[in-house]
């Protein structure tokens, strides 16, 4: 059951992935937002950073990444997100709500302690848990997407305390829902 889910997710990421090309390519060599889009992009990457100072907020290529560190969101080896951590996800949600024409796409990560087995599965149960949590705070299911990579994309080294920490991770890249575009 577990593969099949995870088989479906994957042929939904690549149509999703497929959509995003298709609407990122046209005549020009890279769709680029529009100075509306850019500053909307902009004031939540500004919002974000503002209300979120324990996370590390970048803005990029018209995308903002948010990172949370697992040691404030979960327990080693659970899935569970840490109760007194749910305010920032709701500051979060507030944000994607403010901007509805964003999508969010929440990503899990784990060091390379334990099995890949079950570093994929808490990757996933992590990305999971921060998505219902965001939904708990009205943001729509339809703009929320979830990926597991396990140990994979470490930021730090895991031979130490502090690297496996640091890859212990949430991360949240907010993106422009050029779909709605075509939507009329």
């Amino acid at each position: 059951m577990v593969l099949i889910k995870r088989v479906l997710v994957l042929i939904f990421s690549l149509f999703l992935l497929a959509g995003t090309v298709a609407t990122t390519t046209s005549c020009k060599p890279k769709k680029k937002l529009s100075k509306v889009q850019q500053s909307n992009m902009r004031a939540a990457y500004e919002e974000l950073r503002q209300e979120l100072p324990e996370a590390q907020v970048t803005y990029e290529d018209d995308k903002v990444k948010l990172v949370l560190p697992e040691a404030l969101l979960f327990d080693v080896n659970s899935t569970v997100v840490n109760p007194t951590y749910l305010p920032t996800l709701v500051k979060i949600a507030k944000v994607l709500n403010k901007y509805p024409e964003t999508s969010c796409l929440i990503t899990g990560y784990t060091d390379t302690s334990g099995s890949l087995e079950l570093n994929e599965k808490l990757s996933w149960g992590r990305a999971e848990s921060a998505k219902a949590a965001l939904l708990n705070s009205n943001v729509k299911n339809k703009r929320i997407f979830t990926w597991g990579f396990g140990p994979k994309n470490p930021v730090a080294t895991n031979e130490t305390a502090e690297g496996r920490k640091q890859n212990r991770r949430v991360e949240f890249v907010f993106l422009y829902n050029y779909q709605g575009d075509h939507q009329h």
